[in-house]
């Protein structure tokens, strides 16, 4: 059961912000249309019923609407185009609106009670039920717009843009691994620009998997990607390895498919470190959240020792004090480097062995 739920973490999240979101739009419905305004609408639920009707319908509706978010990401995004996609979003919200309002006639005939005779043809034709499918149809639209904000702001960073965290730079602890592809030159140039370019996207595809264990994507440069953790107290470090492990094991799972595809297997490279960096919104035109400091010089520097080392994965003296992997992994010392652009030398450690 906890395998199920660390692999499906990110998953069940979804869903439970789907959930939150559907009972909070069903709440306010509620209370817009039954405070103060008497519907033309054959049965008047109480407001215990309202109360039911909100927690089961919501629910149901956001695990329904979640579960078929989750399915368009997974198996539509990138595969159809856009005018599709808006197809199958609209067929796909006819349909579970159908679901739901079948359930909510058979709720409302044999629970709360209808004050005539009313078959499921006249139930749905009701201007309150017209009125209620286009505003599920709203609500939907609004929740999976709040999750590709999600996606492109960064896992946890809208509610902090909202709240205008970003205006003024700010001082965080946060975690980097510079993540890189080996050999992408003699990839690129046996694949071909265009092929190239799809290999590298099927290859952050099946990064997806490092959402597991809290990872943020902060960025992608050309085949390297930059994944950040926010520093808590207490925090366990060995996610962080663990993260770049679950990808490396994605990948060789997939060993079959990249080989069919492209006649090669992806591997990657990162270099983890953690420390201070200064957060800030910029630019105009187009605006992100940056993170400046010497935290990610370092961690840069230490993934471009991997090919001097022939390591995988290289960690820095800090990150290795304060691991916590009670002796399944096997670090070995690889010196104290004085990297480029620095001039105090930093340990640098290789993690030998895939954490437990």
């Amino acid at each position: 059961m906890r395998k199920f739920l660390v692999k499906n973490k990110e998953a069940l999240r979804i869903v439970r912000d789907y959930i939150i979101g559907w009972i909070t739009a069903l709440t306010l419905w509620a209370f817009v249309r039954n405070v103060g305004v008497e519907p033309d609408v054959p049965v008047q639920p109480t407001i215990l019923h309202n109360i039911r009707i909100v927690l089961v319908f919501g629910t149901m509706a956001g695990m329904l609407f979640g579960i078929s978010q989750l399915k368009v990401e997974r198996y539509l995004y990138r595969r159809v185009p856009l005018w599709r996609l808006g197809l199958y979003g609209l067929l796909t919200n006819t349909v579970i609106i159908s679901i739901i309002f079948s359930l909510a006639y058979r709720f409302f005939k044999n629970i709360v009670g209808f004050n005539e005779d009313v078959s499921f043809l006249q139930f749905i034709q009701n201007p309150s039920a017209v009125l209620t499918f286009f505003y599920t149809i709203l609500v939907n639209f609004v929740l999976s717009s709040i999750r590709q904000l999600n996606l492109l702001l960064g896992k946890g960073n809208l509610l902090r843009f909202i709240k205008g965290d970003f205006y003024e730079p700010r001082v965080e602890n946060r975690a980097f691994m510079f993540v890189d592809l080996k050999d992408s030159t003699g990839i690129a140039e046996k694949l071909g620009h265009i092929k190239y370019s799809s290999f590298i996207q099927d290859c952050f595809y099946d990064l997806q998997v490092v959402q597991a264990f809290d990872a943020e994507v902060y960025q992608y440069v050309g085949d390297e990607v930059v994944l950040s953790w926010r520093v808590r107290k207490n925090m366990d470090y060995t996610k962080c390895l663990n993260a770049f492990w679950a990808f490396e094991d994605q990948l060789k799972n997939r060993a079959d498919f990249y080989l069919s595809k492209y006649g090669v297997k992806p591997s990657f490279k990162a270099g983890l470190h953690f420390g201070e960096v200064t957060t800030a919104e910029v630019g105009e035109i187009k605006r992100e959240i940056a993170y400046h400091g010497d935290t990610m010089n370092i961690a840069a520097r230490i993934q471009e020792k991997c090919n001097e080392f022939n390591k995988t994965l290289l960690i820095s003296e800090f990150i290795h004090s304060e691991l916590q992997t009670n002796g399944s992994c096997n670090f070995e010392l690889m010196g104290k480097e004085l990297l480029r652009g620095k001039q105090e030398g930093v340990r640098i450690y290789a993690v030998n062995s895939i954490p437990t």
